[in-house]
């Protein structure tokens, strides 16, 4: 079984059941991706919470499939001793789909695209999407590693100044085994569950995703990357044994804040 077999098959059985068992109508919908909304001439550039200016030159993202899902988001208060936890004991999911329910699956977008999150510019999915008339509360979009992006599932590259430090950075996150826990195996690891939304699926309908990445490097400090070596142009990566890159792992795969889905029933 290839690749998108493999990763469609088990979805896709459990749409046609939910089809089969509420004999609801089918629906099929536009899907369009890009970056989040904003003056494409200007660099993207945001402030982190550690007091970092980061201006992104590349941030590239390998998603699909998407699945449309009837279970609503938990979206639950982070508490001090919640966040102190979690540096000593790696949550078992992202936050926003800890102990989330399984839910139906309602919809599906099998396309799997490479997305320029600096490009606010929509790209429309070959073969859109499809699914039962049913309300949607929450999506759920899978990872997978890409050859364009040398075979990461998400690339990224900028600067970071702070004071009088400056920093030159790039990073990635992949898809394989350093993601996986005993509670959380890798098929798990791949997918971000409990994207928020809210709407009715109906026929001829759009559905739109815009991903925004200023949120990957909250709670980073940089200053930890200028210990490491840098590379001729001096670039600095960063990876899992600094806390930049434990950041941008866990918060490339939240479910709040990233992906921001809206739908437009059919006019």
């Amino acid at each position: 079984m290839n690749r998108r077999s493999l990763l469609l098959s088990l979805p896709l059985l459990a749409l046609a059941a939910c089809g089969d068992a509420t004999s609801s109508g089918r629906a099929t919908f536009a899907v369009r991706v890009g970056g989040v909304a904003r003056d494409a001439s200007a660099p993207l550039t945001f402030d982190n919470d550690q007091g970092w200016r980061v201006t992104l030159t590349l941030a590239r993202m390998a998603v699909g499939p998407i699945y449309l899902n009837t279970v609503a988001p938990v979206v639950a208060r982070r508490t001090l001793t919640d966040r102190l936890g979690d540096l000593l004991v790696r949550p078992a999911y992202a936050h926003g789909e800890l102990h989330q329910g399984a839910g139906r699956i309602v919809g599906q977008v099998t396309s799997q695209t490479v997305v320029d999150l600096l490009d606010p510019a929509l790209q429309t999915l070959p073969g859109g999407g499809d699914g039962v008339l049913e309300r949607v509360q929450s999506l759920e979009f899978w990872y997978f590693n890409d050859a364009a992006l040398r075979g990461a599932a998400v690339r990224v590259a900028g600067t970071a100044e702070r004071g009088g430090e400056r920093v030159s950075f790039d990073g990635a996150l992949l898809i394989n085994d350093a993601l996986a826990t005993p509670s959380r195996p890798l098929e798990v690891a791949r997918r971000v569950r409990g994207v928020p939304a809210a709407f009715d699926l109906t026929d001829g309908g759009a559905l739109t995703v815009r991903v925004d990445p200023r949120g990957w490097f909250r709670g980073a400090d940089f200053s930890e990357l200028l210990t490491k070596p840098a590379s001729p142009e001096g670039v600095r990566a960063f990876d899992a044994s600094d806390n930049v890159g434990r950041a941008f792992v866990e918060n490339a795969r939240a479910a709040q804040g990233m992906f921001l889905p809206e739908f437009a029933p059919t006019p």
